[in-house]
């Protein structure tokens, strides 16, 4: 293999055909355009989502009747279950504490002076490794002697809003692969077209070399080398614009609706410098891929 020899066999064809190699470039440069606003719009969708499913947790709560015994009881299967790794972690909220954060929650706290006795149960506060497990979860407290049986049968997660926030995750997911999926494919043909014109106008020279001797690979490696430079090229004009737009739409919007300090609740998503390795990266393979696909068909003489 000699690499300079088809690195300039490459730059020689794409100042020969600059026109069709302009539009391989512009071609790339859109579809990483698109693909450059997909990918952090979904892992930002998703990450918003996971930070809801994080909350996800399941109150189980306790009788004011249930001994110590049967508390510790309850206490044992949950840090069982934490063993197995079916709970993340888990809490204990003591009935002053849950009267506590209730007074914290109402707009007019001294509501609660009113009430003859505390009503609120003491309780363990659950979080799952994974909410849809909060079944199994919540089946393998079910027969504990120490459940408050009058509040939701002594054991809550929100079973509705926990399923439909699951459902709303996974078709995020699927949504978000199949998109960037048919993105990916889309610009594979797309650059392929377009670099069919300047193989097809060089059919002759192909066959030529095909008779001759040459091997497949010998022919198809400038074409392949001309296709990640038009890839790379496209790549890193779709960054530059995702940049200016990154700079006049995105850090304006987050300006003008936070006060600029970060929580840890926030949703993420890619950092702007993984994106555009990642970018460039898919815009190489796009060209590669475009320029071997569609010159298989003029190597069969």
């Amino acid at each position: 293999m000699r690499p300079g020899f088809f690195l300039r066999e490459a730059w020689r064809s794409i100042r020969a055909n600059a026109a069709i190699s302009v539009a391989a470039t512009v071609t790339v440069m859109i579809a990483v355009f698109i693909l450059g606003a997909v990918i952090p719009s979904f892992l930002y969708v998703q990450s918003t989502v996971d930070k809801q499913k994080d909350r996800l947790d399941i109150s189980v709560y306790i009788s004011d009747s249930a001994t110590n015994a049967q508390v510790q009881g309850l206490s044992d299967r949950l840090e069982q279950m934490k063993g197995e790794g079916l709970v993340k972690s888990y809490s204990y909220v003591s009935k002053d504490d849950a009267l506590k954060e209730l007074k914290g929650r109402l707009n007019n706290p001294d509501i609660i002076e009113l009430l003859p006795s505390n009503p609120l149960p003491a309780s363990f506060k659950v979080l799952p490794t994974d909410p849809e497990r909060n079944p199994d979860i919540a089946a393998r407290l079910q027969d504990s002697p120490a459940l408050d049986r009058t509040l939701e049968n002594g054991i809550s997660y929100a079973k509705e809003t926990s399923d439909r926030l699951l459902k709303i995750l996974k078709v995020i997911q699927i949504a978000g692969v199949v998109l960037i999926g048919v993105l990916l494919v889309a610009s594979v043909l797309l650059i392929g077209n377009t670099i069919r014109l300047s193989i097809f106008a060089r059919r002759r020279e192909v066959e030529v070399m095909r008779l001759v001797g040459a091997t497949n690979w010998f022919i198809r490696w400038p074409f392949v080398i001309e296709g990640i430079i038009c890839g790379v090229i496209g790549a890193a004009a779709a960054i530059l614009l995702i940049w200016g737009a990154k700079i006049a739409v995105v850090d304006d919007f987050v300006r003008s609706n936070t006060d600029g300090s970060l929580t840890r609740d926030e949703a993420t998503t890619i950092g702007f410098v993984w994106l555009g390795l990642i970018l460039i990266v898919a815009g190489g393979l796009v060209g590669a891929l475009g320029s071997g696909i569609t010159l298989r068909r003029f190597l069969k003489v």
